[in-house]
């Protein structure tokens, strides 16, 4: 059984992550840090802490969820590894690639992994869609579309404060853009044209026009106070394929791809799987491949985010 320890209380943590680690036996948590009411988290027979430096030394546990703002991430990730815990952080977990570099060298150093949380490639769904690209259903995949557009408005989100970390980018931003290397494993990246539309000194919606080293063009599309969208859809030589809810979904949901061919449409279906169970279940089991697989993804999504943002 894995013993997990929990920093800070994210509304995304309390609507779908505890729910869902709860679900799984072999998932203990054993501790929450957080200045929070304590009676805000549904929890029992765990301890609570308000101290960082207590919360480390008396407690006994295999990794430390993060769940603070973004501006707090990557001090929270390396006070976690000084301290000799395995971390999990909800994305972003760095500002920039520099802050990941150095998180990667205290890690080797103190012999302890992190990972960025990237829910969506755990689906059934991720695993299935590759499979479909790989045996050529669609043919060679000439661009790619993806969209992940929220309705965001709140101006007392922190997702709206420069100072937090905040801005669509480094939120709803990161998932289009990984798509790149996730999906595709792309190598190098051309920026075609790209849009970055702020208010406020915050950026709130963009574009990224690019083509990798296989001539794959990608039209990615991201932002808040916009109508919901979800997508992904690949033109190929041989038809064309569509995914609804690729990025987010509920706790437990099933998935479709619809492959469209010659005017005649194939459905592929897929189970109703957690996709944030599975998530938690690939991450714990702290395997070099799985660290070495997300570090490099997180690193490429940061250099695609830090262009974007001198634009």
């Amino acid at each position: 059984m894995y013993l997990l320890s929990i920093w800070s209380q994210s509304t995304h943590l309390q609507k779908k992550v505890l729910p869902s680690i709860q679900a799984n036996r072999n998932i203990k948590i054993v501790s929450v840090l957080s200045k929070k009411d304590k009676k805000k988290i549904k929890l029992k027979k765990i301890m609570f802490y308000n101290d960082k430096e207590k919360f480390f030394l008396k407690n006994k546990f295999d990794y430390v969820y993060i769940s603070s703002i973004n501006s707090k991430h990557y001090d929270d990730c390396k006070f976690a590894i000084e301290n000799n815990k395995n971390v999990i952080c909800e994305k972003p977990i760095c500002l920039n690639k520099s802050q990941l570099i150095k998180l990667k060298a205290l890690a080797f150093k103190k012999k302890k992994k992190f990972f960025e949380v990237v829910q969506y490639v755990h689906h059934p769904l991720f695993s299935k869609l590759k499979s479909v690209i790989k045996n050529n259903l669609i043919g060679k995949v000439l661009s790619v579309k993806s969209s992940f557009k929220i309705p965001l408005s709140d101006k007392e989100n922190f997702r709206f404060n420069k100072k937090y970390g905040g801005g669509a980018l480094n939120d709803v931003g990161f998932y289009p853009i990984s798509i790149m290397f996730t999906l595709f494993n792309s190598k190098k990246i051309k920026f075609l044209k790209s849009k970055i539309i702020k208010q406020n000194q915050i950026d709130i919606r963009g574009n990224l026009k690019a083509q990798n080293e296989k001539k794959i063009i990608f039209d990615l599309n991201w932002g808040f106070k916009s109508s919901y969208e979800n997508n992904l859809i690949l033109y190929g030589t041989k038809g064309n394929l569509i995914v609804d809810f690729i990025f987010s979904k509920n706790v437990n949901q099933d998935g479709r791809i619809n492959i469209y061919k010659k005017k005649k449409l194939e459905i592929v279906k897929v189970p109703k799987s957690n996709q944030i169970n599975l998530a938690f279940e690939d991450m714990l089991s702290n395997t070099n491949k799985l660290f070495n697989e997300r570090y490099k993804i997180s690193l490429n999504v940061l250099k695609i985010i830090e262009r974007l943002k001198k634009k």
